[in-house]
């Protein structure tokens, strides 16, 4: 462990919890392989820390931890919400269709083990001691990929872009297949865990390609104005303000009209103690307030948690929350 000044030890008998510190640096508390134990790490990812839950219960038990964030590491953006939409994805197929499943909670809306998700697991360790980050990935719904059929697909790409070479159309945190009120659909995923990664009023469109930019902006006020004509609200989408806000209430529309059934899940994990310093989402209420407020004069707000009818298919926008520690 290096140099070291100070141990700080203290047992909480009322909470029957041992909690060991030699680090004094910034930090928060994440998962081990054990679920009695969490390690601190500091904001580097060093293990300074270490805080066991169940003391009295252990008394001639040998407690072996394995604590590892080398897949952590591989990812582009290593806190906030992108390493816990990752946490999420992984597992056995089955957990991670209970656990879509339970967050949406609706019961016209299904994943089940056969759906197809991405991200699907934390980046893998290859023998030869490189990374594949692959399972990691965001998707890119406008690009070839396996939750869409590729006509819809095509539909996508000619409809955001003018010049698709070189371009992307937006990635999403989380996109799954499902069923939606017994048919197939789309799981869609925006997810943050503070208040900065709420895009600016300024976020606007940044595409190089001044054709694409203009096809963008034809498709978002398309989408703004169908989307007015579902719920007779006020709708501002916009290429230049808003954009990422924009663009995911423009995508779900587009999708829902052309018959693929959408929910759109806006998704706030709560206390993200990594972000030290940030403001960060204790509740439910505190979300969707900073949600709420972030759309205003952009997305009807009247619209969240409602079954929208686009053509006759389902768009369902939603707010919800997740408490993960990791």
């Amino acid at each position: 462990m290096g140099s070291i000044e100070a141990i700080n030890i203290w047992f909480d008998h009322e909470g029957n919890r041992l909690t060991v510190v030699w680090g004094s640096k910034k930090g928060y508390y994440t998962a081990t392989d054990n679920d009695r134990v969490l390690a601190r790490v500091d904001l580097d990812g060093n293990v300074q820390g270490l805080q066991v839950e169940g003391v009295n219960e252990l008394r001639d038990t040998l407690l072996t931890v394995n604590h590892s964030i080398e897949w952590w590491k591989q990812l582009d953006k290593k806190r906030g919400s992108r390493p816990r939409c990752v946490l999420l994805m992984d597992g056995e197929s089955e957990e991670v269709a209970e656990r879509l499943t339970a967050l949406v909670d609706i019961p016209e809306v299904v994943v089940t083990p056969a759906d197809t998700w991405m991200p699907f697991g934390k980046p893998l360790k290859k023998e030869s001691g490189s990374w594949d980050v692959s399972p990691a990935k965001e998707v890119d719904l406008g690009k070839p990929n396996l939750l869409v059929p590729p006509e819809i697909q095509e539909q996508l790409e000619r409809w955001w872009l003018a010049v698709a070479k070189n371009a992307r159309t937006p990635r999403w945190d989380i996109a799954s297949t499902c069923t939606i009120r017994g048919t197939p659909g789309l799981l869609l995923v925006e997810a943050k865990a503070h208040a900065k990664e709420i895009s600016p009023q300024s976020d606007k469109c940044k595409s190089t390609n001044a054709d694409n930019r203009v096809r963008i902006g034809q498709a978002i006020r398309e989408a703004s104005a169908g989307l007015r004509a579902v719920t007779e609200g006020d709708w501002g989408l916009s290429p230049d303000r808003h954009y990422q806000l924009s663009n995911r209430f423009a995508w779900a529309w587009k999708l829902a009209s052309l018959g693929v059934p959408v929910v759109l899940l806006y998704l706030g994990f709560l206390e993200a103690h990594d972000m030290v310093g940030e403001e960060l989402f204790r509740s439910l209420d505190d979300w969707g307030d900073a949600v709420k407020s972030h759309g205003e004069g952009v997305v009807d707000n009247t619209c969240w948690d409602q079954c929208l009818d686009v053509s006759g298919t389902p768009l369902i926008p939603l707010i919800r929350v997740c408490d993960q520690k990791y």
